[in-house]
């Protein structure tokens, strides 16, 4: 009887321990097997975003390329490009994109910490205009004229720089704050000649008294027109974030070189605006985004503010190069190549060719 109770126990607990290894065995990988890649998450930058939005960045976010790269992106609207910066000094925005060369140039002089780690416009479809009666022969046409537009704008300044002038002197400047205002002026005689932004082609072609005489990067080609610069600290210490970042942008335009009336309907969504509005620039060829930080043209631009007098007296002790990280964007490259390369062979091809012309 003893013998047949241990025999019936014994059965009990191999049946217990056959069912707890079923249990387990259920709950874990099996032996050989990959384990299940985690989502990455690399954190939050917080981006200044304007009115007009961030192409590349809708993009990476309706394509799913920044959840893919583990970043989230946070958008911090701004007005002005004086938000972007009072945002930036009191940390509540990381990264700036969409507020030109000039002004970052500007307070890198006065001592700010910042660094351009990548692009965004390379060229804006911006047109200087005129009255339809007006010639135009060339760049020189500006000196002696009246001007709608800051002479801080190098590409405008900085060839005229070049031929021989001083068009701080050679030039009357208007600086109405509004843009529109510039057209307005244009029409009614106060100005020869104005340079508008981007946003603003549709209401220059919708006005018969105004002609587009050329463009800004006519005059100097990839003449960078918006990079992107956080500070420096801040891209010390979050490298693989800032990498993360750009990975996404980089897909992003590769998403944009072939998909082009898809982004158009995006940036529709985005800003509002009727798809008249948003082509009259995005249409123009002299409309180029970039990711590349672009750094020979970003030298460039602080050598013709410095000539121009536009950058603060600490500028002198300021090596320019040592704002403009050129290494977080060629890994990213590099790695979106290795992983993507094959979607758009040609598009990866031409990014590294114009990186290693650019950037070393």
């Amino acid at each position: 009887m003893k013998l047949l109770i241990k025999r019936g126990l014994a059965i009990v607990l191999c049946l217990a321990m056959a069912l707890s290894l079923a249990a387990c065995a259920s709950d874990s990988t099996p032996a050989g097997a990959d384990e299940p890649e985690q989502p990455k998450d690399l954190g939050v930058i917080r981006l200044a975003m304007p009115p007009e939005g961030h192409i590349f960045n809708v993009i990476a976010e309706t394509q799913g390329y920044l959840a893919d790269e583990g970043v989230t992106v946070e958008a911090v609207p701004v007005a002005n490009d004086a938000e972007v910066f009072a945002g930036i000094a009191n940390g509540t925005i990381d990264v700036a994109s969409t507020s030109g060369t000039n002004l970052p140039l500007q307070y890198i002089s006065e001592s700010w910490d910042l660094t351009v780690f990548g692009g965004y416009m390379l060229t804006g479809c911006m047109p200087i205009i005129a009255k339809v009666d007006r010639p135009w022969t060339g760049l020189e046409d500006l000196i002696g004229a009246t001007v709608a537009c800051e002479p801080n704008v190098y590409a405008l300044t900085g060839p005229l720089l070049d031929l021989g002038h001083d068009p701080r002197t050679e030039i009357t400047w208007l600086q109405p704050k509004d843009q529109a205002e510039r057209i307005a002026m244009v029409s009614r005689g106060e100005a020869d000649f104005a340079l508008v932004g981007t946003p603003l082609n549709y209401q220059v072609i919708s006005d018969p008294d105004i002609k587009v005489i050329t463009y800004a990067s006519d005059i100097l080609p990839q003449y960078s027109c918006c990079r992107v610069e956080a500070p420096t600290e801040w891209i010390r210490e979050n490298p693989e974030l800032v990498k993360g970042l750009l990975k996404a942008w980089i897909r992003a335009m590769a998403y944009y070189d072939t998909h082009h009336d898809e982004t158009v309907a995006l940036v529709m969504e985005m800003t509002g605006k009727d798809e008249a509005f948003v082509r009259a620039y995005m249409d123009n060829p002299h409309f180029e985004l970039n990711i590349d930080p672009m750094k020979k043209s970003v030298i460039r631009a602080w050598d013709y503010m410095d000539r121009l007098g536009l950058l603060d007296e600490d500028g002198e002790r300021i090596s320019i190069g040592d704002h403009i990280n050129v290494n977080i964007y060629k890994e990213a490259l590099d790695e979106c190549q290795a992983q993507y390369g094959s979607e758009n062979p040609k598009f990866y091809e031409r990014l590294q060719v114009q990186f290693s012309q650019n950037d070393l």
